[in-house]
């Protein structure tokens, strides 16, 4: 009856909550307590307590943190509150820590909620200073709170933007909690891995630059502003190869679709530029399409000698009317492949921020994705996010916060983050890949960015948007501000970087002098055996046979 009234004495169970976390550190790691809190819990050890059920020792708490408790009694009501709060911290920052990531390279201004400052919660400076047990989010250590609070605001409040808490499953939750917080969500990379980023930027800038001097004022809808797109891509299909995924269909629109197929596909440079020289079209009549429309295949060999074979599907012009085709062609390769594992073949679509959050079909194909029927084990959607839909602001455009709300609806994570830290980039590209492939769900990066050019290259800006683009004419190109990043790690120089751009230009040079005196190769007469593949199909008996559907077909015939 004694143990029962010390229980009946605690004002909130959140002490006992607090005591039992310090006992576990106790139990792991006792030199990470102070000697007050080790001789304490040396006492309670030796204590018959085999009469008790549980094995935790129940008193009270104190009010000094740094101390172990007293043995008179009494308890602080101060000191359960203030786990209380810091546990409301923590949830807070991962449920609203994404309102004020630093997520946009334009640096606009954002609505800045007050739960996660820890002013509302009345903590004081004494209070940052206390040593708190945050079993919720590091159980293995004992933190002052400022601490915790510097590890919440690099997790969730840096150039990564985490949308995950409205996931209904706690163990989905878990595993993402873990992830990020482990590292403060960011990744180690590697010399060899940033200097290929920087590779891919340049790849991505100095071609822009050369179409846009080559063919001024031709329509291209330039990447220039989210040139990021391009390692982002690298990255991710060096991570699928790594997966042991060996072929991807990617659906996108027409923003930095040039960019995409000659410096991730492996289209012929001369070829895109025939397509703007406009020779010649005659040949290609029935066939042909506008540039930023067309597709292409190839196979892709990462830099650890994984080949992925990529499919970018032909733009339908109407924007986001190919998702669903892309999704059916790889269901339609996994059934064939026998791959009901859905682990071989992943979908990539590319998308822009006003047609995801506007376009009806964008929900239609979400709805279906995790459908027996129609799953692919996981799209991972990437939005390239421009912060404007032609000439309509956000606000504008839409009811939601964000171009991604549409998403939550499946309860997956949504990654929003900054296209101008690379190295947020690559910690996100890293966490959605293997989300997809440990849930076999779809995923969602928000590559938030900006158009330099505007809409296209026929558009100013300027005149719809004059503060958002006196904000862009600030900024600095990211490939110059990820070399400034390198030079100051050391692991470039200068002159290295200015080489690799130098030779990425003579190599355009060359092929754009080659596409102007070569003849344009004859396009072929007939289908390349697009249905040879299908030949060994099974051949099944229909209800309809053929006489009666040339029945049918010869009375509906128009002459």
């Amino acid at each position: 009856m004694e143990r029962i009234s010390e229980v009946n004495e605690l004002p909130s169970s959140l002490n006992l909550a607090f005591l039992e976390s310090l006992y576990k550190v106790y139990l792991r790691d006792s030199a990470s307590l102070s000697r007050e809190w080790v001789r304490y819990f040396d006492g309670l050890s030796q204590r018959d307590d085999s009469h008790i059920e549980s094995g935790f020792p129940l008193s009270p708490v104190p009010e000094n943190l740094s101390a172990p408790p007293s043995t008179n009694g009494t308890v602080s009501i101060g000191v359960a509150t203030l786990q209380d709060r810091v546990n409301e911290l923590v949830r807070n920052h991962r449920a609203r820590g994404h309102l004020v990531a630093r997520i946009d390279p334009l640096g606009l201004a954002r609505p800045q909620p007050s739960e996660i400052t820890p002013e509302s919660y009345g903590f004081t400076q004494a209070d940052l200073r206390a040593r708190v047990a945050c079993e919720t989010a590091y159980p293995r250590e004992l933190l002052t709170l400022q601490e915790v609070l510097e590890r919440l605001r690099h997790t969730y409040c840096g150039s990564i933007g985490a949308q995950f808490m409205h996931i209904d499953d706690l163990a989905v939750r878990k595993w993402l909690q873990e992830r990020m917080e482990r590292t403060q969500n960011q990744l180690e990379l590697k010399r060899e891995e940033r200097l290929r980023i920087l590779a891919k930027l340049t790849d991505a800038t100095v071609f822009e630059e050369f179409i846009r001097k080559k063919f001024p004022g031709a329509k291209s809808f330039s990447l220039e502003g989210a040139e990021s797109l391009i390692s982002l891509l690298d990255l991710l299909i060096e991570r699928a190869g790594e997966q042991g995924i060996d072929q991807m269909v990617l659906g996108m629109a027409h923003r930095g679709r040039l960019n995409v197929l000659a410096n991730i596909m492996g289209k012929s440079m001369r070829e895109i530029f025939r397509e703007f020289e406009a020779k010649d079209l005659e040949p290609c009549a029935g066939r042909g399409d506008v540039r930023y429309h067309l597709g292409h295949s190839n196979t892709y060999t990462t830099a650890r000698g994984h080949e992925v074979y990529l499919a970018l599907n032909f733009n339908p012009s109407h924007v986001e009317f190919v998702n669903p085709v892309a999704l059916g062609q790889m269901r339609a390769q996994q059934d064939r492949l026998g791959d009901r594992e859905r682990t071989r073949g992943m979908v990539l679509l590319i998308h822009g921020d006003a047609s995801f959050a506007g376009e009806g079909i964008v929900q239609e194909t979400l709805n279906l994705s995790r459908l027996d029927g129609y799953t692919v084990g996981g799209t991972l959607h990437v939005i390239v996010n421009n912060q404007i839909g032609f000439t309509t602001n956000p606000g504008e455009g839409r009811s939601s916060i964000y171009a991604t709300d549409v998403a939550k609806m499946l309860q997956i994570p949504i990654f929003h983050v900054n296209g101008e830290d690379l190295d947020a980039v690559a910690q996100v590209v890293r966490l959605a890949m293997d989300f997809r492939r440990e849930f076999k769900r779809d995923v969602v990066i928000d590559l938030y960015c900006y158009c330099r050019r505007g809409h296209n290259e026929a558009d100013e800006p300027s005149f719809t948007q004059p503060l958002m683009y006196r904000a862009i004419e600030q900024c600095v190109p990211v490939r110059e501000n990820y070399l400034e990043r390198l030079l100051k790690l050391g692991y470039v120089a200068r002159e290295e970087a200015d080489e690799i751009a130098r030779v990425r230009r003579a190599v355009l040079e060359k092929e754009l002098s080659a596409a102007r005196a070569e003849a344009a190769p004859c396009p072929p007469t007939k289908p390349l055996d697009v249905f040879k593949p299908y030949g060994q199909s099974v051949v099944r008996e229909t209800a309809v046979t053929l006489p009666l559907f040339q029945k049918i077909f010869l009375s509906r015939r128009v002459t």
